[in-house]
């Protein structure tokens, strides 16, 4: 686990400990995903890598909060968005909507920023970048 919930406390969380497990197991393996696994072995973890991680839980943790996204994105059901046409005489308005592979989709672009954002420039204890897309040697 690359943040402990004291250091979760310390930059401004709020959830309580049972929750943050969870939500951490979960930020530690997106993270673990886009750096190929180059921070498992780090004893002296940057601070950049503490606070992507905490990042990824709030935005976890807003997503979890959202309620009615439909499950099977193959219904019509969806998330009304913004207004898209309105008609005044026959009384018409339509929605844009938002069917959960749309989310699903943003959520990953959300959570691949975050990730681009704070860990660009990190490197490990063997000098390797750790957002680079190609192979070491040793590994």
């Amino acid at each position: 686990m690359y943040l402990t919930y004291s250091e979760y406390q310390a930059f401004g969380g709020t959830l309580d400990e049972t929750t943050f497990n969870d939500l951490a197991f979960e930020a530690a393996s997106i993270i673990d995903w886009y750096t190929f696994n180059r921070l498992q072995a780090e004893q002296n973890l940057p601070e950049a890598v503490k606070r992507c991680m905490y990042k990824i839980i709030q935005y976890v943790q807003a997503q979890q909060q959202v309620s009615g996204i439909p499950a099977d994105s193959s219904t019509n059901n969806g998330i009304s968005g913004s207004v898209a046409s309105q008609s005044n005489d026959g009384v018409s308005i339509s929605y844009n909507i938002l069917s959960a592979s749309d989310i699903v989709s943003n959520s990953k672009a959300q959570i691949y920023q975050i990730v681009q954002q704070y860990l660009s420039a990190v490197v490990n204890s063997l000098g390797q970048k750790v957002l680079y897309r190609g192979l070491y040697p040793n590994e």
